[in-house]
């Protein structure tokens, strides 16, 4: 039954991860994000592969069948290093590919050339290597092992390198979301982290099954059962957010063009932007929020302030950096805390829908905003002008007596 439940998985995996990486390959839009995307589903596809495949490659001379597993490797390394490079990809402004990339699959390399070393060995070192019954006397033999078993081992610490460098990467883009929304909780890509969170739950059940099969000798079958329906339930909810993910940075029609790679760098050194015009256009972004309260729009984006103001999304980031020092996110949300504080001093409305009134989308976010800007929470700030505004009244009775 439960060799049964893994094959069925397996191939589950495999057709999600075709379906998924067709769908991208058909995209026209942002398809250099499609196509890094699919080539990872391809990876997935691959190192899923079911044991219905060992019995086609035993109808082929040299039994193959017996070695599936040096077929699939090389995609285990192959899965952390695409999938880091999509988030990179979709991370960035322009979805440019990062710089020095080879690198990131030199371990991949490795585990490819080992895999090609291993189906060309005879039949009887491939048996005794899937079988780990090597023969001290065969120097190649021991030194083909070594190597397999290096990189069987090496394939766990590079999950864990990949996980911290796509949780860094998010992080970085967090703060760059700063200067294109004014609420960027919509944008920030959380369903990566879900899936890092999986990922790191089924690397650390994998750990767990290794150092049993090495002190037990075997690993139940209901421990490769569970994992295989963890890792189904992985790959499809991976597979759902992938192919509807859109990249928050990408140039729209609609919004105007993505900032260059100077402008994410806080460099405006080839701007024409004089003075002069940096001081005007600041009055417009002032007037903007103080006389037409664009601020109160939650889905606001410096698109759309640079459409209101007929000026250009790049001088509007070069004034914000520059001249009022902010952010565009810092910028939009002070007005948004100072309205809720008149607001909280001035009415009776409760906090939530003082929360939507001035532009947040979020009740949390709302908090996190107010107590970074006023030192306190919208509800203490309200209590404290209750508690001022009473002694204020005693004060002044006692005053008339």
């Amino acid at each position: 039954m439960d060799n049964i439940l893994v094959e069925m998985t397996a191939l589950g995996s495999v057709a999600i991860a075709l379906f998924g990486a067709a769908f991208c390959v058909m995209q026209t839009r942002h398809s250099r994000i499609s196509r890094t995307f699919a080539v990872f589903l391809l990876a997935i596809a691959l190192n899923n592969m079911p044991d219905a495949f060992i019995q086609m490659l035993a109808m082929f001379p040299r039994s193959y069948g017996a070695t599936v597993d040096f077929i699939t490797m090389p995609s285990s390394f192959l899965l952390a290093p695409l999938f880091w490079l999509y988030v990179h990809v979709l991370t960035a402004p322009d979805q440019q590919m990062p710089t020095r990339l080879a690198r990131h699959f030199a371990l991949p390399a490795v585990a490819v050339l080992a895999a090609i070393l291993v189906l060309l060995s005879p039949v009887s070192l491939r048996v005794a290597l899937v079988g780990d019954e090597l023969e001290p006397n065969s120097a190649w033999g021991m030194s083909l092992g070594v190597l397999v078993g290096l990189l069987h081992i090496a394939v766990f610490p590079q999950i864990a390198l990949y996980l911290v460098l796509i949780i860094r990467r998010l992080s970085e883009f967090r703060l760059t979301l700063r200067e294109y929304y004014s609420s960027t909780e919509r944008y920030e890509l959380r369903w990566i982290y879900i899936i890092g969170g999986l990922g790191f739950s089924f690397w650390l059940t994998m750990v767990l099954v290794l150092f049993a099969t090495v002190g037990f000798g075997e690993t139940p079958p209901w421990v490769e059962a569970v994992a295989s329906l963890a890792g189904f339930v992985l790959v499809s909810a991976l597979t759902l957010w992938g192919i509807r993910q859109r990249p928050p940075l990408a140039p729209d029609a609609a919004r105007g063009p993505a900032q260059t790679d100077a402008h994410a760098a806080g460099k405006y050194e080839k701007s024409a932007l004089s003075p002069e015009a940096s001081d005007r256009l600041s009055r417009k972004l002032r007037r903007a929020m103080e006389v037409d309260h664009l601020h109160r729009d939650p889905n606001l984006s410096l698109w759309a302030l640079a459409r209101h103001t007929g000026a250009s999304s790049n001088y509007i980031s070069q004034t914000l950096n520059e001249v009022m020092g902010e952010s565009f996110f810092d910028f939009v949300n002070s007005y948004r805390i100072a309205e809720a504080k008149t607001l909280l001093a001035t009415t009776d409305a409760s906090v939530l829908t003082i929360t939507y009134d001035v532009g947040f989308n979020a009740r949390s976010s709302f908090y996190n905003a107010f107590k970074r800007h006023t030192g306190q929470t919208p509800t203490n700030f309200r209590k404290e002008l209750s508690q001022r505004d009473g002694l204020d009244d005693m004060n002044g009775q006692l005053g008339d007596t």
